[in-house]
């Protein structure tokens, strides 16, 4: 993808009552009212809600969300299905999205969507380019709400759509939507059969159409349209060996697989990784057999009283960071979930404070406040005084504030996580290997006998050895980290978590939280250097590391760490039904749950959650 630049969020003007857009002279929806436009257009154009019935999943392709009434419109027709209804999957590109106050402020004139309206609004992203992905109805409506350039981002995304809204304002005024280029794409996220449904009627769109495969036909319009167009995605376009020579060209990653013959996976390793695709998985209905050679979760690296979950900003938005603010996004949506479930999730979003060390570091993350992709919603330079003032601590050159960002217990994260998964069989204290069965994959102890087999593995053993004859070479590395918590905090409770060289948890459970020590020795005692440098860090903000701050507990756990810090998350090459999420680093309340999703997605045959080459950035085939 081109480099982002900032999302302008568009302004909200109405002519004769209805939402107009000043910028391509067009209102948004017929004056004869959204709702109806909606259900006559898109809805009846798509034989819907009736090809519903019987239907397990669901995935509409919509080319415009502008104020997002047909979105809301076909989750109501589908909330009226009730429990017969399929889990549905809406795929919507905006390039200008209205502010979170703009919106509410539109959407108050269509009662009839107040409930679905209510939702959509809490759950607002901030406005920054990419896949959004916001869950209602416990999980059984997706919006994926793809924000950007829609010629850029539609080949970065990978579903298979069985309906297409194609929408958008004029074309004399807007006509990249109806543009070849974006039709081209359309088809290519068809899936055989899906259907097509627009009020445009333009002779170069029906003969665009039809050249890259679809059936069309004309019906009644709606409001001052005459006509309307229907199509069907019913026969292989001119195109079609160009993208089969293209798949053979580049055969390291397939974005789309088959689906396993049942539902049931083995999971190796019970870790963030490990339990967070178990219960990914777990919900969608999946059996999972999940092994671990400790006695029970979270004993490596996830066993620290706390960790820090931030996005991590670059200034020219690079992949890692797209990644980033996608993983820290998909926490936030995990914990939301988790936190009506469950009574023992320690965490605290009070924000993180980066504290700058110096001047050139300060001018950099003050850059980083103006760069793509960072909204004041996400991080925001507070200079000397307010820094100073939020840490209670020393910060002579300011600080980056992370308001939405904090720290959380990733052991009772992992614990949380599997209590709420069903179909779950744990084995506990067993090293397995792994090894390709008549059944797909199985785990075997030590001595050689069956522990558990499934047609699907996912290795999230951590920074373990790959429990295979025939391992992958990845460039994994195994770095040592050491964490020192102490008695009493120098800070008042809730104070937000303080970055610089290293970490501070003030509230941390257990006492606050000093860390982490990074290097690649293979001690796995404490080391009194090692508490020294994590004691250094108080001083560094300004706090007195005496005697008084007597240390209560020091930890020590591995990482694995690939060579690029990215994680590895997807299929295995030359080895079917077999997958991997490891590799997370020091960021695995970042990339855990964004891994399990994706995984989950990826079997599930759902639209992937990332853009297509963030998925190329963190698959194993990177390496093949």
């Amino acid at each position: 993808m081109s480099v982002a630049m900032p999302l302008l969020p568009a302004p909200l003007t109405f002519r004769n009552g209805v939402p107009y857009s000043e910028t391509y002279a067009d209102v948004y929806h017929s004056q004869a009212g959204a709702v109806a436009q909606c259900r006559a257009v898109f809805l009846t154009g798509n034989g819907l809600p009736e090809r519903w019935r019987g239907r397990e999943s669901f995935q509409i392709l919509e080319t415009g969300f502008g104020l997002g009434l047909n979105f809301l419109t076909t989750w109501h027709e589908c909330r009226r299905l009730g429990s017969t209804a399929p889990r549905l999957h809406f795929i919507s590109l905006e390039h200008a999205p209205l502010s979170s106050a703009d919106l509410t402020l539109a959407l108050s004139g269509y009662p009839e969507l107040a409930q679905e309206s209510r939702h959509l609004l809490s759950a607002w992203p901030p406005l920054t380019q990419g896949i959004h992905r916001l869950h209602f109805d416990a999980g059984r409506v997706t919006l994926y709400l793809v924000l950007g350039d829609m010629a850029d981002l539609l080949p970065q995304l990978t579903l298979a759509a069985d309906a297409v809204y194609l929408d958008g304002f004029s074309p004399r005024t807007n006509p990249i939507p109806w543009s070849e280029p974006v039709l081209r794409q359309v088809a290519r996220l068809c899936r055989h059969g899906a259907t097509l449904a627009t009020w445009c009627v333009a002779g170069h769109l029906r003969r665009t159409l039809e050249h890259h495969g679809f059936h069309t036909t004309r019906a009644p319009g709606f409001g001052t349209k005459r006509e309307r167009l229907s199509a069907c995605y019913d026969r292989i376009p001119e195109d079609a060996w160009c993208k089969i020579v293209q798949r053979l060209e580049q055969p390291a990653l397939q974005f789309t697989l088959e689906p396993p013959p049942q539902r049931h996976a083995l999971v190796i390793g019970a870790g963030l990784a490990g339990c967070l695709v178990s219960a990914a998985l777990g919900e969608r209905g999946w059996h999972i057999e999940l092994c671990e050679s400790r006695n029970e979760p979270a004993q490596e690296a996830s066993g620290n009283p706390a960790g820090i979950l931030r996005p991590f900003p670059s200034l020219d938005d690079n992949r890692a960071a797209r990644l980033a603010r996608a993983g820290f996004l998909t926490t936030l949506h995990w914990l939301a979930n988790l936190k009506g479930k469950t009574e023992v999730l320690p965490h605290g979003l009070n924000g993180v404070l980066r504290i700058a060390q110096d001047a050139p570091e300060a001018a950099h993350l003050f850059a980083l406040s103006r760069a793509p992709g960072s909204v004041e919603a996400l991080l925001h330079w507070l200079p000397r005084a307010e820094a100073e003032r939020l840490g209670h601590c020393a910060a002579p050159w300011g600080a980056l504030f992370y308001p939405t960002a904090g720290w959380l217990d990733p052991g009772q994260f992992c614990r949380a996580a599997l209590a709420q998964t069903p179909h779950l069989s744990t084995h506990w204290g067993q090293p397995v290997t792994l090894q390709p069965g008549p059944a797909g994959w199985e785990a075997r102890t030590l001595c050689g006998a069956l522990l558990a087999q499934a047609p699907i593995a996912i290795l999230a053993g951590g920074a373990h050895p790959l429990p295979l004859s025939n391992a992958p070479l990845w460039p994994r590395q195994r770095l040592r980290g050491q964490i020192t918590q102490i008695e009493r905090s120098p800070v008042p409770m809730g104070t937000p978590v303080l970055c610089g060289s290293g970490y501070v948890i003030p509230d941390a459970p257990g006492g606050p939280c000093l860390g982490a020590t990074y290097d690649r020795s293979a001690d796995i005692a404490p080391r009194s250097a090692d508490r020294a440098e994590n004691l250094q860090r108080l001083t560094a903000l300004g706090w007195d590391d005496g005697p008084e701050h007597s240390v209560v507990q020091e930890r020590v756990a591995f990482r694995s760490v690939s060579r690029d810090r990215l994680p590895i998350i997807g299929p295995v090459p030359g080895a079917k039904g077999l997958f991997a999420l490891t590799a997370l680093g020091s960021r695995g309340l970042v990339w855990a749950p964004l891994g399990a999703d994706l995984l989950c997605a990826w079997l599930e045959g759902d639209p992937l959650p990332l853009e297509k080459d963030l998925v190329q950035a963190v698959a194993p085939a990177r390496y093949r």
